[in-house]
């Protein structure tokens, strides 16, 4: 009998062998692949658990998963959270929400996208948080130490005023606020249309699936640290790139160079429906004039400016700027004429020494913890002299009277004890 060897099959037929050969290296690599992205994802899940208690189950891999679109249109996921972005049991940023609201409790709400939503300040430090702080130092100075103020975050990032017109109605309204404040993005008016409210999807669970989990959250950290690694100058290019390639094949005069008077009324008219529905609702507005870094004297930042622009390319980068300070005297006049306060960032912005106020923001138009508490400074005055403030006040220093003249009557001496 005639055995055959390992030589003698390879010269018979060489290809078959090298072919395992090479399905064996192939599987080699897949393996180490696969053993290289387990670790990379599961290094990226303890990360996320010591820097921000994220669940190492948590289904929310990115920001967009912390929306949801159902009935009450799109809005916040309750409980969901993703880094330091912690949506309490109503889907708003902050701490869980009573309902119905305590008594003595100035409620605030907070409205707008991601400038009130908060981005780039440390976690606790958007200006919501900050300004409940503020006001709470505010009324106990004012004596109103039976009142306790209570600020509610309900912006999201991406929200224009039609959706938060949409969601005052739906979700605040039940919430009982005393006060809410506006703060609206005027430049959403240069997207390619009009802003619009987000359609309602009845019937839709606001519960991340549960197979959510298996989604890979090191892939959104890897885009964003090789983001960070290449140089400004890159970024800049890419994003006119992007720009350039956004507007190729538009008609003529399908950009806007100049401020387009039409989406300025535009957003006049809804600003102006917001205030209305603020009121409907039982509320007192309050409204902000938006403000960006380019506001601030001395400030010429042209790669921020890109930045900025690549989000509305219909729109030249200039009129990007010029379209946002258009609407600051828009903004006062439509509070005005609907008997709302107004409190001017830009004003506040525009009254920094020259060349510091780029340390009020992360970009282009969001805050740092400065610009956060610049904010808060600036509506604590306009909220302490509303009248469901001033009311509350009333109500609860009567009481503290007594029961410091209660107090002071039970600690002096008696007559019956003296000599």
């Amino acid at each position: 009998m005639t055995v055959e060897t390992s030589e003698d099959l390879r010269r018979a037929d060489p290809l078959p062998l090298a072919g395992v050969a090479a399905v064996r290296a192939l599987g080699r690599w897949a393996l180490t692949l696969l053993v290289v992205a387990v670790a990379c994802e599961g290094t990226t899940r303890v990360d996320d658990w010591v820097r921000f208690r994220t669940p190492l189950t948590s289904p929310i891999a990115v920001e967009e998963d912390l929306l949801v679109r159902d009935g009450l249109g799109e809005h916040g996921r309750p409980g969901a959270r993703y880094q330091k972005w912690i949506l309490n049991n109503v889907g708003m940023r902050g701490p869980d929400v009573r309902i119905p609201k305590p008594d003595h409790t100035l409620r605030v709400v907070t409205a707008g996208a991601s400038e009130t939503f908060g981005l780039y300040e440390s976690p606790g430090r958007e200006y919501p948080r900050q300004l409940e702080d503020s006001l709470r130092a505010a009324m106990t100075r004012d004596g109103c130490t039976g009142v306790r103020a209570e600020v509610v975050n309900a912006a999201i990032f991406g929200m224009s005023l039609p959706s938060v017109d949409q969601d005052l109605r739906t979700r605040v309204a039940p919430l009982r606020p005393d006060v809410v404040v506006l703060y609206p993005t005027p430049v959403q008016y240069l997207a390619d249309a009009v802003p619009r409210p987000a359609p309602l999807a009845p019937g839709v669970d606001d519960v991340e699936p549960w197979y959510g989990v298996l989604r890979p959250r090191a892939l959104a950290l890897a885009r964003e640290q090789a983001k960070a690694m290449l140089p400004s100058w890159l970024m800049t290019w890419l994003r006119r790139r992007d720009i350039a390639d956004a507007i190729a094949g538009e008609p003529p005069g399908w950009r806007f160079t100049s401020v387009p008077a039409d989406r300025l009324a535009a957003y006049d008219r809804d600003l102006r429906h917001a205030i209305a529905t603020v009121r409907a609702i039982g509320a007192v507005p309050i409204v902000m004039t938006h403000v960006n870094r380019f506001m601030a004297p001395g400030i010429r930042d042209s790669a921020e400016l890109t930045t900025w622009g690549r989000f509305y390319p219909r729109a030249t980068e200039q009129t990007v700027a010029a379209f946002d300070a258009a609407a600051v005297p828009v903004t006062v006049q439509a509070a005005r004429e609907s008997g709302a306060a107004t409190v001017s960032l830009a004003d506040a912005v525009r009254r920094q020494p020259p060349g510091t106020g780029a340390r009020l923001f992360g970009d282009y138009a969001h805050f740092s913890d400065a610009g956060s508490a610049l904010v808060a400074g600036a509506l604590v005055p306009a909220i302490v002299q509303t009248a469901p403030a001033r009311a509350l006040c009333a109500t609860t220093r009567p009481a503290v009277a007594a029961a410091a003249a209660a107090a002071a009557t039970s600690a002096a001496p008696t007559g019956a004890g003296r000599q």
